[in-house]
C-alpha cells in the first residue's frame, strides 16, 4: 500500500535555449518582442508595472522580465534563452498555466530569427508524509550498513542525487515542512516540442518517481 502524502508546495521552471544567440533580442528586435509579449499577456490580467528591463554591460545579462503575481508566474527572455517559472505549481492549473507559456513564447518567437535547440523542465516538490515517517520511505535508498544512521539515529540531513545525460533527480529532507521529503527532477528535450507533449512527459516522470518512492498523493474532496 503506497504511503499517503500531500504536496504543500511545488514549483516548476521551463527553460528554452536558442541554437545561437539572438542578438536582436537585446537590440533592434527587443521593443517588438517586449510589446508582443505584453499584448499576449494582457488577457491574463498582466500589468505593465510587473515588468522590468535589465541592460547591463554583459550582453548575456540583458533581459526583459514579466510577472503575473496572482498566478505565481514569471518569465524573461534574453539573447540566449527564455525562461518561464511557476510557484505553487499543481496539475489542476497546469493546462491554464501552459496557455500563458504558449502565448508568451509564440509572441516572442514569431517574427524573430531565434530557433530553440533545447528545452529543460525542472520540477521541485515537498512531499509531506501523512502516515509514515519520512525515514522509513527513504531507508530503501540507503545502503544497508548505513541504514540505522538514518532510521535509528534520526539523521538531521539526507541527500541522494543522480544525474544522467538528459536529466537528474535529487532526494533530500525538506527544510520547510515537517516529516517531508524534497524531490527535484529535471528532464531535457531536444528541439522545441509542443508544451502539451512536454507536460505529459514530465507527468509520466513524476508518476515513475512516486512509484519508486512508493507514495501516493491524497486528493482532498
Amino acid at each position: 500500500m503506497p504511503h499517503l502524502i500531500k504536496i504543500p508546495a511545488a514549483s516548476v521552471e521551463y527553460q528554452a535555449r536558442f541554437a545561437r544567440p539572438c542578438i536582436g533580442f537585446i537590440g533592434t528586435d527587443r521593443p517588438r518582442a517586449a510589446e508582443a509579449i505584453v499584448d499576449a499577456l494582457l488577457p491574463f490580467n498582466f500589468q505593465l508595472a510587473n515588468s522590468e528591463s535589465a541592460s547591463l554591460g554583459n550582453l548575456a545579462a540583458h533581459k526583459v522580465s514579466f510577472k503575473l503575481p496572482e498566478r505565481g508566474i514569471s518569465l524573461y527572455f534574453s539573447a540566449e534563452e527564455y525562461r518561464f517559472s511557476k510557484d505553487g505549481a499543481n496539475w489542476e492549473t497546469a493546462e491554464e498555466d501552459g496557455q500563458v507559456l504558449v502565448a508568451a513564447e509564440r509572441a516572442l518567437l514569431d517574427g524573430s530569427t531565434a530557433r530553440v535547440a533545447l528545452c529543460t523542465v525542472n520540477l521541485g516538490m515537498h512531499l509531506q508524509l501523512l502516515t509514515t515517517p519520512r525515514e522509513e520511505v527513504l531507508a530503501p535508498f540507503v545502503p544497508e550498513p548505513f541504514r540505522h544512521f538514518l532510521v535509528e539515529r534520526k539523521a538531521n540531513t539526507y541527500g541522494n542525487h543522480l544525474k544522467w545525460a538528459t536529466g537528474d533527480l535529487l532526494l533530500d529532507f525538506s527544510l520547510l515542512f515537517a516529516n517531508s521529503i524534497f524531490v527535484r527532477f529535471s528532464a531535457q528535450f531536444d528541439g522545441h516540442p509542443p508544451v502539451s507533449e512536454i507536460m505529459a512527459a514530465v507527468r509520466r516522470e513524476q508518476h515513475t518517481i512516486f512509484q519508486i518512492l512508493d507514495v501516493r498523493e491524497r486528493i482532498d474532496g
